[in-house]
């Protein structure tokens, strides 16, 4: 009789802690700083998500609050077109997709997941993020992103994280001089 009650006890506590983990920044669903910050500030129960073909995105999430990154991208010209295409449908709750200016910290687009129009907007260059953000969320399907009709993947993002590792190594790059300046020389403290 003990170790069911406090099983119950257990389950009781679980229960509450996961419905109420996943509102902790539902406060925060039209904070245009909180939104635009660069960090990822989110809780979530059952969150999946797959890459697939051609720079499209499958995700679904149980229960979604705060911000995320879907997938970052550089705009290499001025005047670039960029379209970003939606079949997300909200389950429960309130959720919007976002472009965000990384360098500006600005929000450059929002609409909500209710609409299945794809976005279209012209962006000048720079690094850009496509994030979502959810207020005690639902939502399931596809999003996928294109700059002047060419779709744009995490591929490309691990490319130029490539090139920036070979440039630290090679010691074309200031990277490993920053690194030092900021935690230390590890090599002479141990």
């Amino acid at each position: 009789m003990k170790q069911r009650r406090w099983l119950l006890w257990c389950v009781a506590v679980l229960t509450a802690l996961l419905l109420c983990g996943c509102s902790q920044y539902d406060s925060r669903y039209e904070d245009e700083s909180f939104l635009t910050d660069g960090a990822n500030h989110f809780a979530t129960i059952m969150w999946w998500g797959n890459d697939e073909d051609e720079g499209s995105y499958s995700l679904s999430a149980g229960s979604f609050t705060g911000v995320r990154t879907l997938v970052s991208f550089t705009v290499s010209e001025d005047k670039t077109l960029c379209e970003v295409e939606s079949t997300l449908a909200r389950t429960r709750g309130e959720a919007k997709l976002l472009v965000v200016n990384t360098k500006e910290k600005t929000l450059v687009a929002r609409w909500s997941l209710d609409s299945q129009d794809p976005m279209t907007v012209t962006l000048p260059a720079g690094r850009y993020d496509l994030r979502i953000a959810g207020k005690s969320a639902g939502f399931k399907g596809d999003v996928s992103v294109t700059l002047n009709g060419q779709p744009v993947s995490s591929e490309a993002f691990l490319e130029a994280m490539q090139k920036k590792v070979e440039e630290a190594v090679s010691g074309k790059s200031d990277l490993l001089d920053s690194l030092r300046r900021t935690f230390g020389d590890g090599q002479k403290a141990a």
